[in-house]
């Protein structure tokens, strides 16, 4: 629930804050311990909780890996966990992971679990390591499985990053090039085009057809720009609202070859990183399909851990129902095969994790290489018409001067 609070503080200073809570109760508990004098607390309809302006900055993933490694080391040392939550509160300066953590706090002094104490949250803490938690509370091992979704959440952010950094390259390499190629076409190709014009000199078909093109772009760029903005905005709030939409879009991006092995190895490495957990922490394969399925990002990949979770609720073993959906590498599926037969799956998917990991860093390191004759060959081929389309009218007028 949100609220907007009106509070006065101890130095006589008035503020009105957007807040979020579970109950009326749990904020006015909050309020007296930020030891601040409440003059008003209004609910705010679910319907505009949406448009509700966050307090404090966005939570990062770091955040919530400290966070979870310190539980871990709260649990370990025999502290209580409501004073440990509440000493980490204490410790941030974020409001939003403040509120958070103190929430978090109330609930577990009232009986709740962590898992939860955590579930209002999942879109900050992810259903996967929620999941997880809940499996170390049933399990009497809550301190082995926070350590160990701690090194999962590490380990994939560190490779969202790689994967991150290693397309950035491109989109930059291609926006720069045709920015370059605007400029020239806008500012510099018209001044030519005027003085082949003033000496009345005969243009070759190449040439008229540049000048065209130069034209166009002068009078109606603002235009074309605007309505690129306006484009992206609407297939922005398209590609967020409709999955149909994300459907086509990572298809086309998995056609891309060097976009299609980031995208693909990144997955896989994620995929197999977390089955690997899943195993050792005891979550059923049949459960940690459907919470992968429900938390990846690509729709293709989405799809297709979907039917290999329907394919082994009907008996069929994980190598033979990720063979079926034809989303994932040879490599994968005998590697996931070995490890069935003889019993080391877990190991068998840390192979495959490690192998695809080191795919994307691979490719984060050497994209600029796979690239730049791509980026040569585009500006290449641009230059060499300019010359074409320039060297026979600059003949011409070099032939009136003489």
């Amino acid at each position: 629930m949100h609220f907007m609070v009106t509070t006065i503080s101890l130095e006589g200073k008035k503020n009105v804050n957007f807040m979020e809570s579970q109950s009326y109760e749990d904020l006015v508990k909050r309020l007296q311990k930020d030891k601040v004098i409440t003059l008003k607390i209004t609910p705010i309809p679910h319907f505009l909780s949406p448009f509700v302006p966050k307090a404090g900055k966005k939570v990062s993933p770091d955040e919530v890996i400290e966070m979870i490694e310190n539980l871990h080391l709260v649990i370990k040392s025999g502290l209580p966990l409501y004073q440990g939550i509440m000493d980490l509160a204490d410790d941030t300066d974020n409001k939003r992971f403040k509120d958070m953590l103190l929430s978090v706090a109330s609930d577990i002094n009232n009986g709740k679990s962590l898992s939860m104490a955590f579930e209002p949250y999942k879109d900050i803490m992810g259903t996967m390591i929620i999941n997880l938690v809940q499996i170390g509370e049933d399990t009497g091992q809550l301190e082995l499985t926070l350590k160990r979704g701690a090194s999962f959440l590490r380990r994939t952010v560190a490779l969202k990053k790689k994967a991150k950094s290693a397309l950035i390259y491109p989109s930059f390499a291609l926006f720069a090039v045709m920015g370059a190629m605007l400029v020239w076409m806008i500012y510099v190709l018209p001044q030519m085009t005027t003085l082949f014009k003033e000496m009345d000199i005969k243009l070759p078909p190449l040439t008229l057809f540049m000048m065209a093109l130069s034209d166009f772009l002068t009078n109606y760029i603002v235009y074309m720009l605007l309505g690129i903005v306006i484009f992206f905005i609407i297939f922005k709030i398209a590609h967020k609202k409709n999955e149909r939409v994300r459907w086509y879009m990572d298809k086309l991006l998995l056609k891309i070859p060097a976009i299609k092995e980031i995208i693909s190895s990144f997955n896989i490495a994620f995929i197999s990183e977390y089955l690997k957990l899943a195993i050792v922490s005891g979550i059923p394969i049949y459960s940690a399909l459907d919470t992968l399925g429900k938390n990846i990002g690509n729709e293709l990949f989405k799809k297709a851990l979907s039917d290999a979770t329907y394919d082994i609720s009907r008996g069929s073993q994980l190598s033979a129902a990720f063979l079926k959906t034809k989303m994932f590498t040879t490599f994968m599926i005998r590697m996931m095969g070995v490890g069935e037969s003889s019993g080391t799956l877990e190991n068998q998917l840390n192979l495959v994790s490690e192998h695809y990991y080191e795919k994307v860093d691979n490719y984060a390191e050497n994209i600029g290489k796979i690239i730049e004759p791509v980026v040569l060959i585009v500006v290449g081929g641009f230059m060499a018409l300019v010359m074409i389309g320039l060297m026979g009218p600059m003949y011409d007028l070099i032939s009136k001067v003489e």
